[in-house]
C-alpha cells in the first residue's frame, strides 16, 4: 500500500483534479455563474471560513466563464490603485499610462462597461481602507463586475462598513462537506489515482471520525487524510504493524497533530 503517494494526493494545493462536486460547492458555483450574468453589475462577496475552498471556487468559476468573457483573477489583493488599473487595462489589450490615474480609470470604465467580464480578488479581507474605497468608487460606475473572496468573519465586518452597507450587493457563502460527501471525496480521490487498496481502508466509520474532527472543512479534511497517510507510511517503513491502518488511534493522532484535539 502506497501511503506516501496517498499523502501527496491530499496536500493543500489547487489543481484541476481537485474539484469535488459537493452539494455546497456546486450550489455556490451555480449561484456565482448566475450572478455573474445578471444585467445589473452589483458587487459580489464570496465568504467562507478559512479552508472552505474560496480560492478553489474562484479557479472553477474562471474555468467555467472563460473564454466567453474576460475574467481577471487577482490571487492577492492590490494596494496600489494604479497597479490595479494597469492589470485591468492589460487584460483588455490596452496600454496603461503610468501616473495618470484619472485617465486610466476613465479608459478602464469605458472598456469594461462595454464588455462582459468578471474581476475576482482573492483574500480581499486584507484590502486597505483606501483600496476598499477605490473599489466602491469603481462599483458605483456600474461598469465593473467585481467579486471579492473573503474570510467570513472579516468579510461580515467589512460589509457592515459604509463602503458597501448602504449599496446594493450580493453575498454568497460556501458551506462545508456533509459526512457522506467527505467519505465519497476521500475514496474517490484515492481510487482515481490507482490506490483502491488504500481507499478500501477508509470505511464509513473512519471517514465519519475524520468529518467530526474537521467539522466538514474541505482543507482540514484533506490535511487529516494527509497526516494519517504520513503516519501509516512511517509505520510501514518501521515495521509498526499496529499503526498501518486508519483506525481510531491513527485518526486521533492526526487530529492531535493538527491541533483539532487536545493531547
Amino acid at each position: 500500500r502506497d501511503f506516501s503517494l496517498a499523502a501527496t494526493l491530499f496536500e493543500d494545493r489547487i489543481d484541476s483534479g481537485d474539484w469535488f462536486d459537493a452539494s455546497s460547492a456546486e450550489q455556490t458555483l451555480s449561484t456565482l455563474i448566475d450572478l455573474a450574468s445578471e444585467r445589473e453589475r452589483k458587487p459580489l462577496f464570496l465568504l467562507g471560513v478559512p479552508g472552505s475552498g474560496k480560492t478553489r471556487m474562484l479557479h472553477a468559476l474562471k474555468d467555467r466563464l472563460a473564454p466567453e468573457r474576460i475574467v481577471v483573477h487577482l490571487e492577492e489583493p492590490f494596494f496600489d490603485p494604479d497597479a490595479f488599473l494597469k492589470k485591468l487595462l492589460e487584460a483588455v489589450g490596452e496600454r496603461s499610462e503610468e501616473g495618470d490615474t484619472a485617465r486610466m480609470k476613465a479608459l478602464a470604465t469605458e472598456r469594461y462597461g462595454a464588455c462582459e467580464h468578471l474581476i475576482m480578488i482573492d483574500e480581499a479581507q486584507i484590502l486597505s481602507e483606501p483600496s476598499l474605497e477605490f473599489l466602491r468608487i469603481l462599483s458605483d460606475t456600474k461598469a465593473f463586475r467585481i467579486l471579492l473572496a473573503m474570510h467570513r468573519d472579516e468579510g461580515e465586518e467589512i460589509l457592515a462598513r459604509p463602503h458597501f452597507r448602504s449599496r446594493s450587493h450580493r453575498v454568497i457563502e460556501i458551506g462545508g462537506l456533509r459526512k457522506d460527501e467527505a467519505h465519497r471525496y476521500i475514496r474517490n480521490r484515492l481510487s482515481q489515482n490507482d490506490l483502491e487498496d488504500v481507499a478500501e481502508l477508509f470505511t464509513p466509520k473512519v471517514t465519519a471520525k475524520i468529518h467530526r474532527y474537521s467539522e466538514g472543512n474541505f482543507r482540514m479534511t484533506k490535511r487529516m487524510v494527509q497526516v494519517m497517510s504520513e503516519l501509516m507510511h512511517y509505520a510501514v517503513q518501521n515495521g509498526m504493524v499496529r499503526y498501518q491502518k486508519p483506525d481510531g488511534c491513527i485518526t486521533q493522532m492526526a487530529a492531535i497533530e493538527l491541533g483539532l484535539l487536545d493531547a
